[in-house]
């Protein structure tokens, strides 16, 4: 079944607002990144949001941007050992979904010299490992790239969904433009800049998704900035889903230097999991 159909059939189930958690792999470590898909799951989150360390996180603030300087130093980190621990979180509870946060060097780079077109190698590991969908920020929706993809995913017709990225200023040509290509979800960025932790969320995030709405079926996830069950009870009748990344790696960076880190993680990440999932229940 596709993403998009996946989604709202377990938010008309469940008669909530979605929640997906993002974590980068890989931080603290990947037997950590276990544990702390495990604690999500199990505490109810929908979809998981994976990232995949690189070195010029454009996208993310220096919460996340830590987290994979952190990743990356590990003596057996590589794109290998990213599929293998994600294999091994698919196989937690093979019904919720997984979607990769990626830039698009590993997407082209990954035995690109046996491609028949751009990426066809990382998305067809993608399909055989259980993600459904890729977040590529520095992918435009015009380039070339993008083009050469979208195409033979409908031409082959993969199971897998490149998701759109909408931002406060997007304009509503380009924004229409976007959405017509895009697949999965809409991922609504809340806020201007780059991922993190913020306080308030923009007074014209509700309108915003009425325009939205306005073009597309699929649903649409709020993220960037979002850090407290409060502001996603806030947004839980305008959205079908919200986004947490950066609290996530808050908590690993709490816990990092004690004894028993991996154990503490999981706790304090399943029990915000569920304080999360508690508050986007609809009335």
């Amino acid at each position: 079944m596709k993403l998009s159909h996946l989604l709202l059939e377990r938010k008309t189930l469940k008669h909530s607002a979605l929640y997906m958690p993002y974590f980068t792999l890989g931080d603290p470590d990947f037997e950590s990144s276990l544990l702390i898909a495990k604690g999500m799951i199990d505490a109810g989150a929908d979809i998981l949001e994976l990232g995949i360390p690189f070195s010029d996180p454009t996208a993310d603030g220096p919460v996340i941007q830590k987290a994979m300087v952190r990743a990356m130093k590990h003596s057996d980190f590589s794109l290998e050992k990213i599929f293998e621990t994600t294999q091994k979180i698919h196989s937690i509870n093979p019904e919720i979904p997984l979607v990769y946060l990626t830039y698009f060097n590993p997407v082209y780079k990954y035995k690109n010299q046996k491609n028949r077109f751009v990426g066809e190698s990382f998305l067809l590991k993608c399909i055989e490992i259980g993600v459904k969908g890729l977040v590529i920020p520095d992918l435009p929706f015009d380039s070339y790239e993008f083009l050469e993809i979208y195409d033979n995913i409908k031409k082959h017709h993969l199971d897998i969904s490149i998701i759109p990225m909408i931002a406060p200023n997007t304009d509503i040509k380009r924004m229409k433009y976007i959405l017509s290509y895009g697949s999965g979800f809409v991922y609504y960025i809340t806020s201007l800049g780059v991922t993190g932790l913020r306080d308030r969320l923009p007074e014209n995030i509700k309108e915003r998704a009425k325009l939205i709405r306005n073009y597309t079926n699929i649903p649409i996830f709020a993220g960037f900035g979002i850090n407290k069950p409060e502001q996603a009870e806030e947004l839980k009748s305008i959205f079908d889903g919200i986004i947490v990344g950066s609290l996530n790696h808050k908590i690993i960076e709490e816990f990092l230097n004690n004894e028993n880190y991996r154990e503490q993680i999981k706790e304090k990440i399943y029990k915000t999991t569920k304080n999360f999932v508690d508050h986007l229940v609809l009335i």
